[in-house]
């Protein structure tokens, strides 16, 4: 896995402090989602398991022949199984028989944990241990979205890495060398919190038109002119969680344009304008529907959810009626 443009900063000084003291065993990656963190994991974990021991992965020892194949035996990826939000304890175990046995190939294992924040308590408990006495020869790569939403006694015994999204420019340009256009770059940058891989992946799944299916279905239903249960029975068969981040974001733009903040901060920005010119908001109300959909969608990314969809997305659908006022332009505050 190659480094993108942005993680050459970044890169520089992980090799100078392992070519000095030596990188810690355990590092906590942490940054918004979509601008790189598990490829810069998956470059450091490479590099770590190269035997040439240089200031990069050399590409052709045998432990890197075997990386590239897929089936490195001195490496794997924690994250939760098929069909789960959480990583269990099983999945903690699988780790802890890795990195407490002697490396086959490299002089080290390697783990990437991926997200850390939504580890069930048992899993939690079995990481703590192996993070208090790690193997001399280990390193835990740990990958999160959410800095806050990891336990304290974890980030406690890690490093912290903190990425940034890069600037626009660099973006851009990524995005231009993968076929996109600078028009269509900087549309998909704005729609996804200037993060270029979630930008390139909304491009190139579908998730653009689908989002725009969503806001117009609920223009329709604020207007009154498309049924609760029908635009219920379709949200419910999608991915939850992606309907509830869009809920919240598109909540965000309209309590930005409802405080006169300019559209051009806005990522729905057509879509609230368009609800703003119809009806005035009860900023109370949405104030406390947007902390509503984040309980939601945090229950949601910790695998701790166990709501009926269609049922939540009617009560959302009937709040979100409520906190639009019938006066087109009125503010209440």
């Amino acid at each position: 896995m190659s480094l993108l443009p942005w993680q050459g900063d970044v890169w520089a000084s992980l090799v100078r402090r392992q070519n000095g003291k030596g990188l810690p065993h355990a590092l906590l990656v942490s940054g918004a989602g979509g601008i790189g963190k598990h490829q810069l994991c998956l470059h450091i974990a490479k590099w770590l398991l190269c035997t040439r021991n240089g200031d990069d992965a050399c590409g052709q020892c045998h432990s890197c022949q075997l990386w590239d194949a897929g089936s490195h035996p001195d490496f794997i990826i924690c994250q939760p199984d098929e069909g789960s939000r959480q990583i269990r304890i099983d999945n903690v175990r699988r780790v802890n028989e890795l990195i407490f046995q002697t490396p086959q190939i490299s002089n080290c294992q390697v783990v990437i944990m991926r997200p850390v924040d939504v580890m069930n308590t048992n899993a939690a408990n079995a990481l703590l241990k192996t993070l208090e006495e790690p193997p001399e020869e280990s390193f835990l790569l740990l990958e999160t979205e959410r800095f806050g939403s990891v336990l304290p006694t974890i980030r406690s015994r890690c490093q912290r890495i903190s990425l940034t999204p890069p600037a626009s420019d660099d973006s851009i340009a990524w995005l231009g060398q993968q076929g996109v256009s600078r028009d269509r770059a900087l549309e998909a940058l704005q729609r996804n919190y200037q993060a270029p891989l979630r930008a390139l992946e909304w491009l190139n799944s579908g998730v653009a038109d689908t989002q725009q299916t969503w806001t117009s279905e609920l223009q329709q239903w604020s207007r009154g002119d498309l049924p609760l249960n029908r635009v219920a029975e379709r949200w419910a068969k999608l991915e939850f969680a992606d309907v509830i981040a869009w809920f919240y974001a598109l909540s965000s733009d309209l309590l930005k344009t409802s405080s006169g903040v300019s559209r051009e901060y806005c990522v729905f920005a057509d879509a609230v304008t368009e609800l703003g010119s119809r009806f005035g908001i009860d900023r109370m109300r949405l104030l406390r529907f947007q902390e509503k959909l984040q309980q939601i969608l945090g229950q949601l990314l910790s695998g701790a959810s166990h709501h009926n969809k269609t049922l939540t997305i009617e009560v959302l659908l009937l709040e979100w009626r409520e906190l639009l006022v019938a006066e087109p332009h009125g503010v209440h505050a």
